[in-house]
């Protein structure tokens, strides 16, 4: 069956959760067609079997991949991605969950009648731990548009995984010999989740951010991001901008630039947070990243200085041009003040 988009949902051990978000699929009243591949890295609870039942409530819906071996995160959505031939496609992480009915309809929409965006995205509701519902984030617009200057500049706003449906501009055609064969181990981390599919396919078009919210993020204590303290996100943002740098052939200093700041910020951070980690083995792991990320930028600081100048020329620039607006705009007016 010829479908309009696919629904990628990488799963390990999400038993608890994960009914909720294939109903919030099924849910959806859309007239496009769409199939679900539940990709599961070797779960040892419940979900492989509710995944069934689901299979057998909805036949010719959903593609379940097993594995007899837990992968990580990285191999498991990329064996989805292979066989992700749709138009369009989403990731759905089986903790979180749609609320909206017709946000697959108004993602596909928009993404149809706009050939030059390749991301549609919403606002996200985060579900806190107590229950309570709070926006991913706020702004006053009904949507904002981003490309990709703006994203390698670090002025781009976008959502989280839930809210973010794709053009298939990138997996339609296999998934990239870069990403089948990787030359860093680092980056089985770094193109994982949601900020590196979001740079890849805005190299390509632009995004679209809605200020709606239809879909809920749970803030739960197993979520990779949310179980790290600031020193390890920074850390984690300065490789993985390192590491956009380097697949994009180093021709966009930008990312090098964004991958610097974050790691003075490490530095900053280090002494006050590094106590705090418990784990012996972990605060090994940020002393040898950080070791490593100091060797790589030790080596391109001549770059990195040529591109915060001029990142500091863009900025004077535009503050003259407000300054200068502002000034003739006053002067419209003088003569009524007196």
């Amino acid at each position: 069956m010829t479908c309009d988009l696919t629904i990628i949902m990488p799963s390990y051990n999400m038993g608890e959760y994960i009914s909720e978000a294939l109903d919030s699929i099924f849910m959806q009243k859309t007239s496009y067609s769409y199939q679900i591949i539940v990709a599961d890295d070797c779960s040892d609870d419940n979900t492989i079997e509710i995944v069934k039942s689901y299979q057998s409530k909805y036949p010719n819906k959903i593609t379940l991949l097993t594995s007899e071996t837990n992968q990580k995160l990285y191999k498991n959505v990329l064996r989805a991605y292979a066989i992700t031939k749709t138009p369009y496609f989403c990731v759905l992480d089986p903790d979180d969950y749609y609320c909206s009915e017709d946000f697959l309809q108004k993602a596909l929409d928009f993404l149809n009648q706009n050939e030059d965006y390749t991301i549609y995205m919403s606002n996200v509701y985060k579900k806190m731990p107590d229950g309570s519902l709070e926006k991913y984030f706020d702004f006053e617009q009904e949507y904002i548009n981003v490309d990709f200057q703006d994203y390698i500049n670090g002025r781009a706003i976008l959502s989280q995984t839930s809210g973010c449906v794709y053009r298939n501009v990138i997996f339609k055609d296999g998934v990239p010999e870069k990403l089948l064969n990787p030359p860093e181990k680092s980056w089985e981390v770094s193109f994982r989740g949601d900020a590196f599919r979001n740079a890849l396919h805005v190299f390509y078009g632009k995004a679209h951010i809605s200020k709606d919210c239809n879909t809920v993020y749970r803030i739960t204590d197993k979520g990779i991001w949310q179980g790290m303290c600031q020193l390890k996100r920074d850390v984690f943002n300065a490789i993985i901008y390192r590491d956009m740098y380097v697949y994009f052939d180093e021709k966009y200093a930008a990312f090098l630039n964004l991958s610097y700041n974050f790691f003075m910020k490490c530095l900053v951070e280090f002494f006050d947070e590094i106590e705090n980690i418990d784990n012996e083995a972990e605060q090994v792991k940020i002393l040898k990243d950080i070791s490593k990320l100091k060797k790589y930028f030790s080596l391109r600081m001549d770059l990195i200085n040529t591109e915060q100048k001029k990142m500091q020329e863009l900025k004077c620039a535009k503050n003259n041009a407000i300054k200068n607006f502002l000034g003739k705009f006053l002067s419209c007016f003088r003569f009524r003040i007196k």
